[in-house]
């Protein structure tokens, strides 16, 4: 990781500030986005040195994070990690949860990863890096009140899947990340203790430095699963279990080939609308 450039949304508090320090004290670069620029400006102050730089952003503005990643380049000259890890977190029954609230949750976790990727893109094409995306335990365990961060997480995890099919051949890795119940000032906030603070065993609560580790394990080895702590793999993997033998079939059936054709039709079509 040294000299790596490690661009972080949702990076000014949590498992993305705690990720940033910790490519930081390995002589990495790190570039923490958040929507707070308050924040951010701490973070920065925080670790201080020429090793970390940040902006305020809204990952579900695309704009917004042209314009950072734009900043984080120029500023270190290239982008070998992404890591989508901005997200919300609310409370409530399907039957009495306020729209409103369901809407923010997907426009932040959902909106916002695929922003982030679409963004990104050009810059890890560049680097054939690595794009890490924040999903949950929530995305194949679903429990009560937690419906609008389930759903979220479980779509984050389906983008996931497939940009990292879609970009293999720009030799670019995604890899998605599976928190259980971590410790963290979000969770806090909402009090999401009284679902889960009772829990133990697979579903107990985890500090956020075990699931930092795991984050940044994975970074280091570009993998493709990334699961904290590693007691809920079962939980995580079984409902995806045949997603590389349906991965495989499909290439042998020509999805593969398809798929350059219909990139190479799309960028034809960007250049001559």
């Amino acid at each position: 990781m040294k000299n790596k450039v490690v661009f972080v949304t949702g990076g000014a508090r949590g498992l993305g500030a705690g990720l940033a320090a910790r490519v930081v004290s390995n002589s990495g670069n790190a570039f923490v986005v958040d929507l707070n620029a308050e924040a951010v400006f701490e973070q920065v102050e925080l670790l201080g040195g020429d090793s970390i730089a940040g902006c305020q952003a809204n990952v579900c503005k695309p704009a917004d994070l042209e314009l950072a990643m734009a900043e984080c380049k120029e500023r270190f000259g290239r982008i070998d990690v992404i890591v989508a890890n901005a997200g919300i977190l609310k409370m409530g029954s399907i039957e009495h949860m306020n729209p409103a609230d369901f809407d923010a949750v997907m426009q932040v976790n959902v909106h916002g990863v695929f922003n982030t990727i679409r963004a990104g893109i050009p810059y890890l094409r560049e680097t054939r890096g690595y794009l890490q995306i924040i999903s949950s335990l929530a995305a194949a365990i679903h429990t009560p009140l937690m419906g609008h961060y389930a759903a979220s997480k479980a779509a984050v995890e389906a983008l996931a899947d497939v940009a990292r099919q879609e970009l293999a051949s720009d030799g670019i890795d995604v890899g998605c990340v599976h928190p259980t119940f971590t410790n963290t000032a979000m969770i806090q906030e909402v009090n999401a203790g009284v679902l889960w603070g009772g829990h133990k065993g697979a579903f107990g609560a985890v500090e956020p430095e075990q699931v930092i580790a795991s984050m940044y394990r994975g970074i280091e080895k570009r993998q493709r699963k990334i699961i904290a702590p590693k007691t809920i793999a079962p939980l995580v993997l079984a409902p995806g279990l045949f997603h590389r033998v349906a991965e495989g079939l499909s290439r042998l059936q020509g999805s593969e080939k398809a798929l350059k054709k219909f990139k190479a039709d799309e960028q034809e079509s960007v250049i001559r609308p």
